[in-house]
């Protein structure tokens, strides 16, 4: 089955969308495709916390990034730390390809694409993107509990998570609630293929997510947009410059000798 089909069939059976309808946002290898404005995108998140950016990316770049999902290697994670007055912990398998990771972060941080993150979100300070992809397996040996993701060194303002998995999951439920009150705001199922989920990080709410049951793994590509005032393409370059440097430099000694 294409990925094109598995992602119709997704919507279909899954109720995360109508097959063939009008696309809004998408990002391609060529760059960003926007086919009207972002004003509701932009109303949800401003009253619900949250809004879900269907079909964000074209594809045969899903086909791409799947393919190095697919024979990768992954490395079991653990981690924790303080949310106001309690201790949050999760578990998971992390990607270590950094190929794809490479390709994910070039692709979110297309300038355009943060211009338009910045409208739905409302966070005119946001400047770049950073993230991971992980796994989680069914059962309770993965999970992720409440917590807001808030780190001053960080500057995270929204939280992004794009669902990776081909195959339908059941469980890995993003839930949200209002901290103080616990009182539930939202309970979004992320399961269409390249959808990405986008939410408010703020001292006032929390996020967790359910553990995965059955026998179907979750696979997301999770992180967050950040007002670092870091631009990923500038640091880019500065690498690739210094790269350059130190290869010119290995080739220029080996001459010399």
């Amino acid at each position: 089955m294409s990925i094109r089909t598995k992602t119709k069939y997704l919507r279909a059976h899954l109720g995360v969308g109508i097959p063939g309808e009008a696309l809004l946002l998408r990002l391609t290898s060529n760059g960003l495709i926007l086919q009207r404005s972002v004003d509701d995108l932009r109303d949800r998140f401003t009253k619900h916390h949250y809004v879900v950016l269907e079909n964000l990316f074209e594809p045969t770049l899903l086909s791409e990034i799947q393919r190095h999902v697919g024979r990768a290697r992954w490395t079991s994670s653990t981690f924790e730390g303080l949310d106001h007055d309690h201790i949050f912990a999760g578990t998971e398998f992390t990607l270590d390809e950094p190929v794809t990771c490479k390709l994910l972060s070039f692709l979110l941080n297309n300038p355009e694409f943060l211009k338009i993150i910045r409208t739905i979100t409302g966070y005119p300070e946001i400047s770049e993107f950073s993230g991971r992809v992980y796994r989680m397996e069914p059962g309770p040996q993965h999970h992720l509990s409440w917590h807001n993701d808030i780190d001053d060194k960080e500057k995270r303002k929204v939280g992004f998570s794009m669902n990776l998995s081909t195959n339908i999951f059941r469980g890995g439920t993003f839930e949200l609630r209002d901290r103080v009150t616990l009182a539930p705001l939202a309970q979004v199922n992320n399961t269409g293929f390249g959808d990405a989920l986008l939410f408010r990080i703020s001292s006032a709410l929390q996020h967790r997510v359910t553990a995965v049951l059955d026998n179907v793994p979750k696979t997301a590509c999770a992180g967050w947009f950040r007002a670092t005032g870091k631009n990923f393409f500038a640091e880019l370059g500065t690498q690739m410059r210094a790269d350059n440097d130190a290869s010119r430099a290995k080739i220029q000694a080996r001459v010399g000798t």
